[in-house]
């Protein structure tokens, strides 16, 4: 029971289900789980075994939470319990305000939950999250409670929570994208990754951003504060800023191991405590208003589409970035590049290939897939002395990645050991070329004995300066599926723009509406990127002329098509 309770945790809690039908086995994994955490089942085997799954005992939130809004589904027995302790502390008899006003602080200094480090140093760390996170970054102030907890001050209780470092509990909807809160963190975090005040620290830091996200960036007209799909960007962005306001503590290094060692699986596919250093990487490149407005998007949209949208709006693309993420993720640990890349990349881990293969012939073919928005690392082993070539291959569809994140993208790799048969040549002795199942949302980096030989861009933009352009050209139906036209617009992802074809002698073959897929930067210029399915083009061999309307701007060209 407990190996399989591990295993449920592991994979519901990485993306939290809320309301749904859960089997009995599911309902009480759960029960077991916050009870154990709350003191009412106490289990040393059980203790142990979280212990070796330490990502289970982070931030308690999405457990919480589903618990709530499935408490009906569970036993009456396990109602009668659960109810209880879901319910705010009341067995903590002292309170302190911190200096600012905001916080309130419920405590104990005898029995179970006596605190076990320096208050004063917790209403100190308090206040730093506020002043940083309010007043420095501007997001809003997490909703007054009214009267619960005493008074309007937002809510902190200090209890023993068993490996849990805390939670941000959610109460009521007092807006429709604004929901209240309180939070509960561990009494003394002795055995933690962080012990003592550190973990208390980074707690704060985090939940008090799960307080400020449900606060004013739940999904609107939703009877939850948050999407299931979404808690991976939830709880990256919390774990982000406990680094963002105490640098010095670390505790996000425990949890960077499980996405080195996968990096080809899909954002949402990962617990979010691993991929803090992704929000890491967009502040040292772009600054922290790209992530506040990334969550000014979260109420009306998805958190893939929100970053994908603020990185448009940023004058980049996904692709481009989570391929240049891979990069900073390659030069890590012995590989760190002093200067460059991650400020604290020789504390972090290894990247893991995807696949490592041996290249001994003149032309070798690697067939392979990855999920949507992720990044694949295949290592190549050259021949002595030639060394190793590691190519990143990026998919960042982060449509596909909404509609079902789990799916396998197929692309297939070649290098050669001549410099003219491949798309890129890497040395005086290899080319390599990248061939996908669809041309849309790829990227690729080469890598060559550490060092970068190309990349951070996508691999086959045709390199053309006209304001508009198609690739394949020409398109052939029986090896293409879909066109894409490309043109110089400053428009943004899924904003739509008009669509024509007319045949030579001026007749209509097409009219609709058609949305932004994707963009990208070359020369300085932004490209604007709409597909044509095979399903649109049931067209008769021959010359078309296409007719673009963006706002005022008028784009035409010429598409050429072969029904061979």
């Amino acid at each position: 029971m407990i190996k399989y309770f591990i295993t449920f945790i592991i994979l519901s809690f990485s993306s939290t289900i809320l309301a749904q039908d859960f089997s009995k086995a599911e309902l009480d994994s759960m029960y077991n789980l916050f009870t154990y955490v709350k003191g009412v089942n106490v289990s040393e085997h059980f203790k142990q075994q979280l212990k070796e799954h330490s990502e289970v005992l982070k931030c308690g939130m999405g457990l919480v939470t589903s618990i709530k809004q499935n408490l009906n589904s569970f036993s009456v027995e396990q109602q009668n319990v659960l109810s209880k302790i879901l319910e705010r502390p009341i067995n903590l008899p002292n309170t302190v305000v911190s200096s600012n006003g905001f916080f309130r602080v419920h405590y104990t200094t005898t029995g179970n939950n006596a605190i076990g480090y320096d208050l004063n140093l917790l209403l100190a760390a308090l206040d730093s999250v506020y002043n940083f996170e309010i007043n420095y970054l501007g997001y809003p102030t997490p909703p007054s409670d009214g009267s619960a907890g005493d008074d309007d001050k937002y809510d902190i209780y200090i209890q023993n929570l068993s490996g849990l470092y805390g939670y941000t509990q959610f109460e009521t909807k007092v807006a429709d994208t604004r929901w209240t809160s309180y939070m509960v963190i561990d009494n003394d975090f002795v055995g933690y990754y962080s012990a003592g005040i550190n973990g208390a620290k980074v707690t704060v830091a985090h939940e008090f951003h799960h307080a400020i996200q449900s606060g004013s960036f739940a999904p609107q007209n939703f009877n939850s504060p948050y999407r299931n799909d979404d808690i991976f960007f939830y709880e990256l962005t919390s774990t982000s800023m406990e680094e963002f306001v105490f640098d010095d503590v670390n505790d996000y290094y425990a949890y960077m191991p499980t996405y080195f060692q996968h990096p080809e699986k899909a954002m949402p596919m990962h617990d979010g405590y691993n991929l803090a250093i992704w929000n890491i990487f967009l502040q040292k490149n772009f600054g922290f208003e790209i992530l506040k407005n990334q969550w000014e998007r979260i109420p009306t949209t998805s958190a893939i589409k929100a970053i994908a949208l603020s990185l448009d709006n940023a004058g980049s693309t996904l692709g481009n970035e989570l391929n240049k993420f891979g990069i900073w993720c390659y030069f890590t640990n012995s590989r760190t590049i002093s200067g460059k890349y991650f400020e604290e990349a020789v504390q972090f881990p290894l990247i893991t290939p995807t696949a490592a293969v041996n290249f001994s012939s003149s032309m070798q073919t690697y067939n392979m897939s990855v999920n949507p928005t992720a990044n694949y690392f295949l290592k190549i082993n050259l021949p002595s002395p030639d060394g190793v070539f590691n190519t990143i291959i990026t998919n960042s569809d982060w449509q596909k990645a909404i509609d079902d994140y789990s799916q396998l993208l197929n692309f297939s790799f070649k290098i050669y050991a001549d410099t003219a048969l491949g798309e890129k040549t890497i040395s005086d002795s290899y080319s390599v070329s990248f061939d996908k199942d669809n041309q849309n949302f790829w990227n690729n980096a080469g890598i060559l004995n550490n060092i970068v030989v190309y990349g951070d861009s996508n691999f086959n933009v045709p390199d053309i300066e006209n304001e508009t352009f198609t690739y394949p050209t020409p398109f052939r139906k029986s090896s293409a599926n879909n066109i894409s036209i490309v043109f110089q617009s400053d428009k943004t992802l899924g904003e739509e723009v008009d669509l024509n074809i007319y045949s030579v002698g001026l007749e209509l073959q097409f009219a609709n509406k058609k949305s932004i897929q994707s963009s990208y930067l070359k020369n300085s210029k932004k490209y604007c990127k709409i597909i044509l399915d095979k399903s649109d083009i049931d067209f008769s061999t021959g010359v078309y002329i296409y007719v673009i309307k963006s706002g005022d701007n008028i784009y035409k060209g010429k598409l050429v098509i072969f029904n061979d």
